[in-house]
């Protein structure tokens, strides 16, 4: 498990509500990553889509992924040596013996959603630190939604999702309760679009417990495996 894999298996953890004295009064963490395509202030990760922005991050000492069309251990490693976590693919043009280098996470990008469920489970036993999807058109429709918690616990891992920078404090609700545990904020994203969507982060409502979800005929919340070996 890499750099990247780990903050967001660590910020997962943070939604799993604290116990012992004091615990109330302990500031929440934020539930999810945010990233940025290039360089921004604020930003919790970055994406870099060309050699420039890969050259940007590496000097700003920030988290950051490579994007490459075609995956090969040769891109791989060049990403590997100029200081990137990550690198972000689609399995067009993708070689197999690229994903072998333990030290670097994968983040899987989807160009087409939904797929059916033998593909969902295959593109989960690959073990992405993230199966990334873009959302086209917000607010999210239900059948949207649906869709995403299906990848979610079909796939068994966290998910990933491109959006403008003006997506509101619901449609990131529905996005974390539906497997994503991080946003990528579209090109040309501002500082101040970072601190505003950091902030609707961190006034989401806490996830409703089981017990919680006995109260009222709430849709169900997608729990993947990667939730239940959080938990344990």
């Amino acid at each position: 498990m890499g750099k990247f894999a780990e903050a967001i298996r660590d910020r997962r953890k943070s939604r799993q509500r604290r116990l012992g004295f004091g615990a109330a009064a302990d500031p929440r963490p934020p539930e999810l990553l945010l990233g940025t395509i290039g360089v921004v202030d604020g930003a919790d990760f970055c994406l870099a889509p060309t050699e420039s922005d890969a050259e940007a991050a590496a000097s700003a000492d920030v988290l950051w992924g490579a994007q490459t069309s075609v995956l090969t251990p040769e891109r791989v490693a060049a990403a590997k040596a100029q200081g990137a976590a990550f690198i972000s693919f689609t399995l067009d043009d993708a070689r197999a013996d690229a994903m072998l280098d333990e030290d670097m996470d994968y983040v899987l990008r989807l160009l087409d959603v939904p797929v059916d469920e033998s593909e969902a489970r295959a593109l989960g036993s690959l073990r992405p630190a993230l199966i990334e999807i873009t959302l086209r058109e917000l607010p999210l429709s239900l059948r949207d939604v649906i869709g995403l918690r299906r990848l979610s616990m079909l796939a068994a891992s966290p998910l990933g999702a491109i959006c403008s920078p003006d997506i509101s404090a619901s449609d990131i609700q529905a996005l974390r309760d539906s497997g994503v545990a991080a946003l990528v904020l579209s090109a040309g994203a501002s500082p101040d679009d970072v601190t505003a969507v950091h902030g609707r982060i961190a006034d989401l409502p806490e996830r409703k417990t089981r017990r919680d979800e006995d109260a009222a005929p709430l849709i169900p919340t997608a729990r993947s495996a990667t939730d239940v070996a959080d938990e344990g």
